[in-house]
């Protein structure tokens, strides 16, 4: 009996240490997070060139997609980016807006009207498309300009592709949540 006894606080104790270890482990990994966030919004405000733009957002959009809260402060950045002068940055711009979670009613009409303007380079609608599609079933309301272009596209029209995989997605996540 004793035996059995000591195993099993042994097995307590080493239970409740890896707890332990695991609730650090998860602090210092947020705390890295915010960091980062700080950074890249940071990036993104006093960026001189659209790369460092670019990849500002791109590492917020990330951010996003794991806590919205990391990137709160960046938010009104991300919404100036989607009026740069440089059509990478907007695009960027675009997909990184659409995984903040932000309002759908918000975001969806102005990643759907980037969508559709036939003036933006395809860069910028192709961002529009991935946000778009980041929102999921939030961005029902563009399925049918996605469609659209999906159909009309060529094999080699990469926006048609982006188009198409957006309609997927957000057509999937509708279905799910029937």
């Amino acid at each position: 009996m004793k035996r059995g006894h000591s195993v099993r606080m042994v097995a307590g104790w080493l239970l409740v240490a890896g707890l332990m270890y695991l609730g650090s482990s998860l602090e210092a990994v947020r705390a890295a997070q915010v960091k980062e966030a700080k950074k890249y919004t940071e990036q993104l405000k006093s960026a001189r060139t659209a790369k460092e733009k670019v990849v500002a957002l791109q590492e917020l959009g990330r951010l996003a997609a794991i806590q919205k809260s990391l990137v709160a402060e960046a938010l009104p950045y991300i919404y100036k980016a989607l009026e740069d002068k440089d059509a990478e940055v907007r695009g960027a711009a675009a997909h990184c807006l659409g995984q903040c979670d932000e309002p759908a009613e918000k975001v969806v009409p102005l990643l759907h009207n980037l969508l559709k303007d036939e003036k933006q380079p395809e860069v910028v609608r192709i961002g529009a498309a991935r946000g778009l599609a980041a929102m999921g079933g939030q961005a029902k309301a563009a399925l049918p300009t996605l469609r659209t272009l999906a159909k009309n596209a060529d094999k080699k029209d990469r926006l048609g592709k982006e188009a198409k995989q957006a309609a997927k997605a957000i057509a999937s996540l509708i279905k799910d949540s029937k």
